[in-house]
């Protein structure tokens, strides 16, 4: 009897390491059969003739296309899903979208250099079922070059004394040995003339203009370039009195009636000369209240709602009454809505 009780646990352990030893082996078993079944898989892969194209140098106004050709040479389908361009590219897939094994296929790239200036560089994605490379980048890249250059692109006037005489340099410069001539140089603003001081530089004045306040307006040059026949440049300023002041219209914009708000009004003192008299507030149940700020040549005008202000639209001013010839009173629009 106790032979027989020794005798049937073992047997039953040893069923059970063969089982166990089956079952792990049937696991791994088929852990292999699918580990075999992925490496089987036919997978796409695109390859590129080149990354990256460099189109040398360019004038402005010249067009580079480029045509990238590619291959499947996995063995799976490619499948291009979509191309991309970055800004000033176009870019567009000029064959069929799925390709077989060894099938090619190319992109064709656009580029318009507008008014890119320099060294440029401007990327296309292809995106695709490539597993290893989904989305892959393409590179255009070069120089583009002007027939004429301006310098500055873009003329800053500054602060002009209202009154005073301002003027700036402007160097116009064609590309030697093409054989480029500047026909023309003048602007349509009144308070601007144009002289030229010598073959490339030229003096552009600002004067009797009558009004306080900001100014633009453009410079056009002419050339015999096909290329940039006309070249516009920008300019800007603002003619200041003895006084200057932001913002130039107070606005309370939509608000309920019994809150606490307030608006700012910055005073900048161009003449040390020229004070403050008398500050007037319209409607009159707005209030007021002024303070020096730290570098003694600015104030601070706070612009608060009284309490006893109806529903409805606001409406007035901030006027300022100053000891200057220029500017003896300064009327600052008032507006916003009370509501209930």
């Amino acid at each position: 009897m106790k032979i027989e009780k020794l005798f049937l646990p073992i047997v039953f352990a040893s069923l059970a390491s063969l089982e166990s030893s089956h079952i792990y082996a049937g696991e791994n078993n088929k852990g292999t059969v699918t580990s075999n079944i992925d490496v089987n898989i036919k997978k796409p892969k695109i390859v590129f003739d080149e990354q990256t194209y460099d189109f040398g140098k360019v004038f402005i106004g010249e067009n580079i296309q480029h045509k990238y050709k590619f291959k499947n040479v996995g063995q799976g389908e490619l499948i291009i899903n979509s191309v991309k361009s970055s800004c000033g590219c176009t870019a567009a897939l000029v064959s069929k979208k799925n390709l077989l094994a060894k099938e090619a296929g190319e992109v064709e790239v656009k580029f318009n250099p507008g008014f890119y200036i320099g060294r440029v560089s401007k990327s296309v994605t292809v995106n695709s079922n490539d597993p290893e490379n989904p989305r892959f980048k393409l590179t255009i890249t070069g120089e583009v070059a002007e027939e004429v250059t301006v310098n500055p692109k873009r003329v800053n006037f500054g602060m002009i004394k209202k009154g005073e005489k301002c003027f700036r340099n402007l160097e116009i410069k064609p590309t030697a040995g093409i054989g480029i001539e500047i026909k023309k140089v003048e602007s349509p603003n009144q308070y601007v003339t144009i002289s030229r001081k010598s073959d490339t530089e030229y003096q552009i004045d600002f004067t009797k203009y009558d009004y306080i306040g900001r100014f633009n307006g453009t410079i056009f040059v002419y050339t015999n370039s096909k290329k940039q026949e006309r070249i516009d440049v920008p300019f800007s300023g603002e003619v200041v009195g003895d006084v200057t002041y932001y913002p130039e219209n107070i606005s309370f914009g939509n608000i309920r009636k019994g809150l606490d708000v307030k608006r700012t009004v910055i005073i900048n003192f161009v003449s040390k000369e020229v004070k403050i008299e008398k500050i007037e507030v319209e409607p009159g149940n707005l209030n007021y209240a002024m303070s020096e700020l730290n570098n003694m040549s600015s104030k601070r005008i706070d612009i608060k709602l009284g309490n006893d202000i109806a529903i409805g639209k606001i409406s007035g001013s901030l006027k300022i009454y100053t000891n200057s010839t220029i500017q003896p009173v300064i009327n600052i629009p008032i507006n916003g809505e009370i509501k209930g």
